[in-house]
């Protein structure tokens, strides 16, 4: 009766005695399984990334938008902040207005709330403070208002002037820089200022919201919340729950991260099919050899174990090395990114009319030139579990590929393996 460690032993050799060959092999699990283990960071720092910034806002957070002509007053401030479970209710107003920097024209985001932390979440300020929540000309800027060009910054005490349409400036003083930030769902706080809405909405000459941010008493009220706009306004207003964003966000990035991994694992598959050639030929090419196997007392569940064993060594080495491939490579594309990303910001303070222009409704980001790179930042994720599931399936997959040589192997006699030879 042969042992284990016998079965793994004459695998072992089986595979060192045509190292050219199991090299080949192995590189075809190892590019799947590094494929794989890339695909799979990337796509989970990608969603945890977007879910911590949604959820940022609160679970409890309501969005309630307005369509078409429809208009967000006062009134509806009032009406909404009466309805059962709601805690707080945050109009916000947001323009469009430009700084003259060194003779450069540059564009900003001008948005007026009362609670700053309603609208960024968590509020981190480089510098300052936040104003308090009355009319009057003071201003929190995001960190690339505060450095719109190489050398000029400014800090709480300055003042800055914007220039609003139609000719019109105003000047502000500055009580408070944001620190630099990645994405926001409602704005992109470094390319905007933020003022009390009652200034804002002087400044703008508006009469009406750009968007109520409603704050649910408890997560358990908020479907009940949006039920009760929804049946108060009909269709009037777009309400969109931050549960219910989360859901989607959730539902778009598992889809595409399965996606992203399936192509990936075709590579993997493709392997398996070269993993099942090479073992086959390997049968042809070691007929004598099998045939010695059965004279010495080989049994043919111990050349199928044999043969099975080869293909899984192939897969247990080609996942490791593919495992330390997609790490290394992993860790290379993300420092690639942040380098470019730097080299984007760094491009897009620099430029002229278009670096900071964003449009001006509520909740549009920069522009084209407007630091895209630095609006969304995610850091891959390589989790214990995807390593191990990674390394299971490319053994998995190479024993699977082995079962049909490996049977081909164990169920030549002797007699067999010496007429062929």
């Amino acid at each position: 009766m042969v042992n284990t460690l016998d079965i793994f032993w004459l695998a072992y050799k089986g595979l060192v005695s045509r190292k050219a060959i199991s090299i080949l092999a192995i590189i075809s699990v190892m590019i799947g399984v590094a494929s794989v283990t890339v695909l799979v960071a990337f796509t989970q720092g990608i969603s945890q990334s977007i879910l911590s910034v949604v959820e940022s806002l609160g679970s409890n957070t309501i969005l309630v938008l307005p369509r078409s002509s429809a208009g967000l007053t006062q009134a509806t401030v009032a009406t909404i902040a009466s309805l059962p479970g709601v805690e707080a209710v945050y109009p916000v107003v947001s323009g469009f207005g430009e700084i003259n920097v060194e003779g450069q024209q540059l564009g900003v985001s001008i948005i007026g709330i009362d609670n700053l932390s309603a609208l960024l979440g968590q509020v981190l300020l480089q510098s300052g403070s936040v104003y308090p929540p009355v009319t009057s000309p003071e201003a929190v800027i995001g960190s690339e208002v505060a450095n719109p060009v190489p050398g000029v910054f400014f800090s709480p005490g300055d003042i800055i002037t914007v220039q609003i349409s139609r000719g019109n400036s105003i000047a502000l003083e500055i009580v408070g820089v944001l620190s630099p930030s990645g994405a926001n769902p409602l704005s992109n706080s470094q390319t905007s200022i933020f003022l009390p809405l009652g200034e804002a909405m002087a400044i703008l000459n508006r009469t009406s919201y750009s968007e109520i941010i409603v704050e649910a008493q408890s997560v358990n009220d908020v479907n009940n919340v949006v039920n009760l706009i929804g049946e108060i306004y009909g269709n009037q207003f777009s309400v969109i729950s931050v549960q219910q964003l989360i859901n989607t966000v959730s539902t778009i990035t598992s889809g595409f991260s399965f996606l992203l991994i399936s192509v990936a694992s075709i590579s993997l598959f493709v392997g398996a099919v070269g993993i099942m050639a090479i073992m086959l030929s390997r049968v042809y090419q070691r007929i004598r050899e099998i045939g010695i196997m059965k004279t010495v007392g080989l049994t043919t569940r111990d050349i199928l174990l044999v043969f099975l064993a080869e293909s899984g060594i192939i897969g247990l080495i080609g996942g490791i090395v593919g495992i330390l491939v997609g790490l290394v490579g992993t860790s290379f594309i993300d420092l690639l990114s942040a380098i470019t990303s730097q080299s984007a910001s760094s491009s897009s303070v620099s430029t002229n009319t278009g670096g900071f222009r964003g449009g001006g409704g509520f909740g549009r980001f920069g522009g084209a030139s407007a630091s895209s790179a630095s609006f969304f930042t995610f850091k891959p994720i390589i989790s214990i579990e995807a390593i191990l599931i990674a390394l299971a399936v490319a053994v998995a997959v190479s024993l699977i590929a082995g079962i049909y040589p490996a049977w081909k192997a164990a169920k030549l006699t002797a007699i067999d393996a010496i007429r062929r030879d």
